[in-house]
């Protein structure tokens, strides 16, 4: 089988002005995941997510709006508030969340008001994001199970970023957010392969279509990003957190997202589910994606290494964020 990780850097698909470029008709129909091979399956993918009736889904207004209110210079926490309240779902899912031990501490936040004082704009922007992407996002009819594991690995990705952003000097501010949609890519091609399949007909199996969905899926979440108006820095680190290096430098938070996800698979909280793993009964067919496809979603050991050096991070470091990771994974195991 070919290295899903092999040509990431050659051009995929067609572009502007090239004749089949995004005419809007792309689809993958029954049966083509058996009969195409990679690079075609690649380019058929490429066409249905860069096609211009292509719309990914889109964001609650609240979290949208939040997002673009974060990011403003000065804010006033009543206009947090308001905004908030406009979705008394998102807003009951929020206080729902700030009860729990891992961010009330000792004496329960019982309004919104007290959760954004106590955990700030930005940590609690980062919750709203993250229930609008359970919302809406991390769902999918077709492919459910797969969904949830995206989900549970995208979640632990965003707790280990944070963890990662403790041992250096990079400014953490969206490390939680980085890690929480890195792989939104493949959510996205998965929805988009759903819309296309036409009415009453089987998806594509993952099984024979995994190694051309992790190729395109950094292209995939670039398109999800721009749509989104995410701030730079998260556009370039889900498009780049399996090639950190940027005119030969480390880009801080895709280096850092790298890191965080790579221990994420280590524990178990991969979107390729490991055998080992005790928190999933794997089928006999997921049992065969496991054994068929170990790189999906992985990044090179080079691609590790320029990620430790560019962070400025010692083994002796890397070692201390791996024993902080495993306490955290036993935390939300239990």
């Amino acid at each position: 089988m070919k290295n899903p990780l092999r040509g990431r850097h050659r051009k995929q698909g067609k572009s502007k002005g090239e004749e089949g470029y995004g005419d809007g008709r792309a689809v993958i129909e029954f049966g083509d995941d058996v009969l195409m091979d990679e690079d075609e399956m690649v380019a058929k993918l490429l066409a249905c997510i860069e096609a211009p009736d292509y719309q990914p889904p889109t964001l609650p207004s609240v979290a949208a709006d939040l997002l673009s209110l974060s990011q403003q210079p000065e804010v006033d926490f009543k206009d947090v508030i308001k905004l908030l309240e406009q979705d008394s779902l998102i807003a009951g899912r929020v206080l729902k969340l700030v009860q729990s031990p891992a961010y009330s501490g000792m004496s329960k936040l019982a309004s919104l008001d007290d959760a954004l004082v106590r955990l700030g704009l930005s940590t609690l922007r980062d919750l709203v994001m993250q229930i609008a992407m359970n919302m809406r996002v991390f769902k999918s009819q077709d492919y459910g199970d797969t969904m949830d594991l995206l989900r549970r690995h995208s979640m632990m990705t965003a707790h280990l970023a944070k963890v990662v952003c403790k041992y250096t000097a990079i400014e953490g501010e969206f490390a939680f957010m980085g890690g929480l949609l890195h792989d939104v890519g493949i959510a996205g091609t998965l929805l988009a392969l759903s819309d296309r399949k036409g009415p009453k007909k089987l998806g594509p199996d993952l099984i024979s279509i995994w190694p051309a969905v992790d190729r395109v899926h950094p292209r995939a979440a670039e398109l999800m990003a721009t749509q989104w108006g995410l701030p730079p820095d998260i556009k370039i680190a889900v498009a780049n957190h399996h090639q950190v290096l940027m005119d030969g430098f480390a880009h801080p938070l895709s280096a850092t997202i790298c890191l965080a996800e790579d221990l994420a698979h280590d524990l178990g909280y991969g979107v390729i589910p490991k055998a080992s793993t005790q928190t999933v009964e794997l089928s006999e067919l997921e049992k065969d994606c496991v054994r068929s496809h170990t790189s999906v979603d992985r990044s090179t050991p080079k691609t590790i290494e320029h990620a430790m050096t560019g962070l400025g991070l010692s083994n002796a470091q890397g070692d201390l964020i791996r024993a902080d990771a495993e306490a955290i994974a036993q935390e939300l195991d239990g």
